[in-house]
C-alpha cells in the first residue's frame, strides 16, 4: 500500500510541476514547438481546454486555469490518499 501511495503522490508531483511550468511560460518567450516545450503542451493542453471551458473570460490579462486545475487536482489528491489510508 505504501508503494501506490508513493506512485500517486509521484505522479501528482510531476504533474504539478508542468503545470506550474504552463503558468510561467506565457510570461516567458518561447516557441511552443520547442522539443522541450513541446511534451508540457502535449501533456498539461487537454485538461487545461476543459477547465479553461469552464471558467468565465479572464478579464485579469492571464490565463487562471493551470491555478484552478492545481487546486483541483490537490484536493483530488487527499480524497484519494484519504480512501488508501
Amino acid at each position: 500500500m505504501d508503494f501506490l501511495i508513493f506512485v500517486i503522490n509521484f505522479l501528482f508531483g510531476c504533474y504539478y510541476v508542468l503545470l506550474a511550468l504552463r503558468a510561467i511560460l506565457p510570461w516567458l518567450p518561447h516557441n511552443r514547438m520547442n522539443p522541450f516545450l513541446r511534451p508540457v503542451y502535449l501533456l498539461t493542453e487537454p485538461i487545461l481546454s476543459i477547465v479553461r471551458a469552464g471558467l468565465p473570460p479572464a478579464r485579469i490579462g492571464m490565463d487562471v486555469s493551470p491555478f484552478v486545475l492545481i487546486i483541483f487536482l490537490w484536493i483530488s489528491q487527499r480524497i484519494i490518499l484519504s480512501i488508501l489510508q
